[in-house]
């Protein structure tokens, strides 16, 4: 198991900045760690004065540089699972990541411009999981549009893109700990680099900042997360399909079998669930799992991976 203390490895100091007071067990741990209870990195004035939300950004572990968001948060949701007050939220910013990541075994280094941050959620329903990752995506294109971005668009399962340039990642990752699933989701956005591909700030024409992004994104996600464990996914189902780039799109299905030919088929949407449903000229269904499967968008391509 991680320490919060290898997770934090490179970092020059953590704090725990908090817009309102943090509950007595999260202090006291936080001062047991050596995390600075204070504002720091700009957040008292670029990012709470704008957040609306109960919950979502209210505490959020900070250092100047980080090696993953990802990392940190998970191991610090390790420590704090016997703690924390069942609401309690706590997302994990830094300017600058080292080691960020991906899916699988994927590693990238943010830049400087370069959003990355991690928060956690909590589910009781296993069966819901599937479709989180799409309800984040949804949600980190709607604040895209908050800001004036009308081209982004969803390449299934986690990847934001505009214009057939990657702008933005989503990862989301689970656990289960006494009848709970913990999430931790991880995101990755391209506010200000205009090289080598394209950012916010370039679509929109305007000085974004990465706390101001942040902040509007957990005024976004909030209420979608709520109304999500009410009804479920399918009152969003409609607006996600509506900003993906799949729509009626012809792909070549690969086989599980080495040389086992590859099948043509269209991408009909999502499955009951969670997949991405394709069928074939002949009527042959394929239900193909994110965790389970990649796309190569740019040649039509859904194969196994390895």
């Amino acid at each position: 198991m991680t320490s919060i203390f290898d997770a934090a490895k490179g970092a020059q100091k953590l704090f725990l900045v908090s817009s309102k007071a943090a509950p007595p067990a999260i202090s006291t741990w936080a001062t047991a760690k050596g995390i600075e209870s204070t504002v720091a990195g700009g957040l008292d004035t670029s990012f709470f004065p704008t957040l609306t939300t109960q919950e979502l950004g209210r505490h959020v572990l900070y250092a100047e540089t980080l090696p993953s968001t990802q990392t940190l948060l998970q191991a610090s949701t390790l420590e704090l699972r016997p703690l924390a007050p069942e609401d309690f939220r706590l997302v994990c910013w830094t300017p600058l990541q080292s080691t960020g990541r991906g899916r699988g075994a994927n590693t990238w280094v943010a830049p400087e411009g370069c959003l990355t941050f991690s928060y956690q959620s909590f589910f009781t329903d296993g069966q819901s999981l599937p479709f989180v990752q799409y309800l984040v995506s949804l949600a980190v294109v709607r604040t895209a549009q908050h800001f004036g971005a009308s081209r982004v668009a969803i390449k299934w399962p986690n990847d934001i893109y505009v214009d057939g340039m990657k702008i933005a990642g989503v990862l989301c990752q689970s656990e289960y700990f006494q009848g709970r699933f913990c999430l931790t989701t991880g995101i990755g956005f391209n506010i200000s680099n205009p090289e080598p591909t394209t950012c916010l700030n370039k679509l929109v024409g305007n000085a974004v900042t990465r706390e101001a992004f942040m902040a509007a994104y957990c005024n976004v996600y909030e209420p979608m997360e709520a109304e999500f464990r009410r009804t479920g996914f399918a009152s969003f189902e409609q607006d996600y399909t509506n900003h993906w780039l799949h729509t009626n799109q012809l792909v070549k299905v690969q086989g599980d079998r080495p040389g086992e030919p590859e099948m043509a088929a269209t991408i009909q949407g999502l499955s009951p669930s969670g997949c991405l449903l394709a069928t074939s000229d002949s009527g042959q269904r394929y239900e193909l799992y994110p965790d389970g499967n990649s796309f190569d968008f740019f040649k039509g391509l859904l194969k196994r991976k390895v």
